[in-house]
């Protein structure tokens, strides 16, 4: 039974943020929407940061756009860091000037599948952590990816940089009267993956997707702008667009937890 549950669970959300485990609902009735999908224009301004990694975003922007396996690029963007802080930045800014938002896919709703087939707990760590390899790298080679992709990638990125970094899993929309009232429910749909870094013994929210750019209304064109707004934020401080599902991004990063 354990091995069957799970072989189920990760059919589920190892496809595009539409599938079974993305739209999976509680006891409210509710339709389910599509994969979020960032199409606001609207530029936050955090002055404060930009001064404060005024070294760092200048260093990563200036950064030549090599080929690289994810392990060597995450130590090529960090090798002028001094903290975890400065760490999560660069990628952060590496990631929002190099990865755009794949609308092709986004219609097409494919993405990488894979067989996650397992008899023991390990192996299914083993086969999981693959399949995120595999996953970032794709991203990475097409420099672009739906928000699974940017989310995986940075995971990786992060991994590779001693970062501890998770998956969230939720609803994101431009459409704030909603989120708020699915923050007050146990359980709901979700369309949307970001991330959550550990720093400084805290967890902090990231969102690479949104923080990257826009599109337009039929999600035809990619529009490359940077966003500071969902660069770190504390976990009680969750983006105004977005609500997370505890119990799915539980189970998304404890996958081999009984």
């Amino acid at each position: 039974m354990y091995r069957l549950r799970c072989v189920i669970l990760f059919t589920c959300f190892l496809f595009f943020e539409g599938s079974l485990f993305a739209q999976e609902q509680d006891s409210i009735a509710e339709k389910a929407e599509p994969a979020a999908v960032n199409t606001n224009s609207t530029n936050y301004t955090d002055s404060a940061a930009a001064l404060k990694f005024k070294t760092i975003d200048g260093y990563i922007l200036k950064l030549k756009k090599k080929n690289k396996a994810v392990p060597i690029l995450a130590k090529y963007i960090t090798a002028t860091c001094t903290s975890d802080e400065e760490k999560i930045r660069a990628l952060f800014i590496w990631m929002t000037n190099n990865i755009a938002f794949d609308c092709l896919s986004y219609h097409n709703k494919k993405t990488p599948s894979g067989n996650l087939s397992h008899k023991t707990q390990e192996e299914l760590q083993e086969k999981l952590d693959k399949y995120y390899y595999n996953y970032s790298m794709l991203v990475l080679r097409n420099k672009r990816g739906v928000a699974e992709g940017y989310a995986i990638l940075f995971r990786e990125l992060c991994k590779n940089a001693g970062i501890t970094c998770q998956l969230v899993e939720g609803r994101a929309s431009e459409n704030k009267e909603k989120i708020k009232k699915l923050r007050n429910r146990k359980s709901f749909s979700t369309n949307h993956t970001w991330n959550k870094v550990l720093l400084n013994e805290q967890w902090y929210y990231v969102d690479v997707t949104w923080a990257s750019g826009y599109c337009d209304k039929q999600v035809r064109r990619f529009y490359k702008k940077f966003n500071p707004y969902y660069f770190l934020t504390s976990v009680d401080k969750l983006y105004s667009t977005h609500a997370e599902n505890g119990r799915f991004t539980e189970r998304r990063n404890n996958p081999t937890s009984d």
